[in-house]
């Protein structure tokens, strides 16, 4: 029935986990399976945190579990007989455990309905548990040890993806976590059942996308789910980009564009120290703090980057023979609020995504104007608030798109320079097109740099109120009074204002 394991051992179970795995097997009057991912993760060496297990009596043993580790035991999906024993925090290493009925009456039916051969793995346990698994102790009936040898994500049947859609995503998710490859023939599966990716539940299309957007190379991942199909699938509004100014990106439009600056921001990440040379430990420490709807900030920067231009297939106009995208900025905002709040992001997450495709041009807008005034970099500032970091590492990232990998590499010390010092360095690029790439780089770095000045603020603090504007000017309460205190901290943003006493001097001259 099953094909067992050929090596003599293939790791140690940790001691938290060989204690609640062998409580398990002692408070159980029928067999407990050891199942799924953390069996596969202990053949990968990766640490673990979670245990699956699988039983006759899922409630019953989770709450004894809860009482022994001293836990709480609550349903997580009562229909299917699955519940979760969390440990207390701080508890070594081991986080919790799921507690699942086993499915189809016996242990090969159950491993027969999991997700991919190498989730298809069991391990019986008994009160004397080893904690060197021997592979003869391992059930493997679909050949899940031979596809974790070879670094393989395989599905040998379309029913299992049809049973839970969700699996579609899941395939990418799970390879990208691995550094796996996808199965071929699980790949065409997963690409003719791509509509099928519309049914699971948005929380839970949510999650699996984010956890995928928190790998490495995330933007490679992306790509094959492109590929795939199941991109647009997700994302239907990203559809018409695919044909949409090909004659300016090349075969693929605006998602190929789109695709290429998801590329970028992640060359951004692993180059930060090149990018942002001064500013890069700011910028690490803000990303590593920020947690936008209680989730990590960096996979949302990276939807952002995917979504910034969803709107420039709609906005699309020829004017005087050059193709034009009018308001895809405001236009793009309002999609990508419906889109993420489609897939039930929090309202913190939508608004700094929002709040960046708003103003992804408007850096580029300075770069085009001359020299960025103070006062220029004060009102973007001011205006975007806490997204100003993350517009100006979703932009730098739009702009890099324009320029090859390896070009890129090397414009990275032009690019990093002030604009006015730059120049020289800025004419000694071929090509006008990189010219103009690498000054918008430029200028995105000296927004950085004014963004984490320690000697001035971005955006100064006040250093009057109201009452004491209206005293200095004997005004009355009205609009004037906000006109006079945003024309105080503009002075303040261009150095011409520092003191209390300098503030009341501005406002009487």
């Amino acid at each position: 029935m099953a094909r067992m394991a050929r090596r003599a051992s293939f790791a140690r179970l940790p001691a938290p986990a060989l204690r609640a795995l062998r409580l398990a097997a002692r408070s159980s009057p029928t067999k407990v399976w050891l199942v799924g991912g953390a069996l596969r993760d202990l053949l990968l060496g990766r640490p673990i945190s979670d245990l699956d297990l699988a039983c006759s009596d899922a409630r019953g043993l989770a709450r004894k579990l809860a009482r022994g580790l001293r836990g709480k035991a609550f349903p997580l999906d009562e229909s299917n007989g699955v519940y979760r024993v969390v440990l207390p925090a701080g508890q070594a290493a081991l986080r919790q455990l799921d507690v699942a009925e086993l499915q189809g009456g016996g242990i090969a039916a159950d491993l027969a309905r999991r997700d991919f051969t190498i989730n298809a793995l069991a391990l019986a346990l008994t009160p004397r548990l080893d904690a060197a698994v021997p592979a003869a102790s391992l059930l493997d009936p679909r050949g899940g040890l031979k596809d974790l040898a070879a670094r393989l994500l395989r599905c040998e049947s379309e029913r299992l993806f049809k049973d839970d859609p969700l699996r579609l995503l899941r395939a990418f998710r799970i390879a990208a976590q691995l550094g796996f490859s996808l199965e071929p023939r699980t790949l065409k599966t997963i690409s003719r059942l791509r509509r099928l990716s519309l049914k699971p539940a948005a929380e839970r299309t949510r999650s699996e996308l984010m956890l995928l957007l928190e790998a490495a190379q995330a933007s490679r991942w992306l790509r094959l789910l492109e590929q795939a199909g199941l991109l647009t699938a997700i994302f239907a509004e990203l559809e018409p980009e695919r044909r949409c100014a090909e004659e300016y990106y090349g075969l693929g439009g605006v998602l190929k564009h789109s695709l290429d600056a998801c590329e970028r921001a992640d060359f951004l990440l692993g180059h930060i120290d090149q990018v942002f040379p001064e500013q890069s430990r700011a910028i690490l420490r803000e990303l590593d703090s920020r947690s936008p709807g209680g989730q990590p900030l960096r996979p949302l920067l990276l939807l952002t980057v995917l979504l910034h231009d969803v709107s420039k297939p709609e906005t699309a106009r020829l004017v005087a023979g050059r193709l034009r995208f009018f308001g895809h900025d405001a236009i793009g905002a309002r999609r990508v609020q419906a889109i993420l709040r489609r897939l039930r992001f929090s309202n913190e997450q939508a608004a700094l995504a929002c709040a960046v495709v708003a103003n992804h041009l408007r850096p580029g807008q300075l770069a085009s104007g001359g020299a960025v005034t103070p006062k220029a970099s004060y009102r973007l500032f001011r205006d975007l608030g806490e997204h100003a970091l993350p517009l100006l590492l979703v932009c730098w990232a739009d702009h890099a798109s324009y320029l090859p990998g390896e070009r890129l590499l090397k414009a990275l010390p032009a690019a990093a320079l002030d604009p006015e010092a730059g120049v020289r360095a800025l004419a000694r690029l071929k090509g006008a097109d990189a010219r103009k790439t690498v000054r918008h780089l430029q200028v995105i770095s000296l927004l950085a740099r004014r963004l984490f000045d320690e000697k001035r603020r971005a955006v100064p603090r006040r250093l009057l109120d109201g009452r004491e504007v209206m005293r200095a000017l004997n005004l009355k309460p009205g609009p004037a009074v906000g006109e006079w205190l945003e024309r105080l901290r503009e002075a303040q943003a261009e150095g011409k204002v520092a003191t209390r006493a300098q503030a009341l001097a501005f406002l009487k001259s």
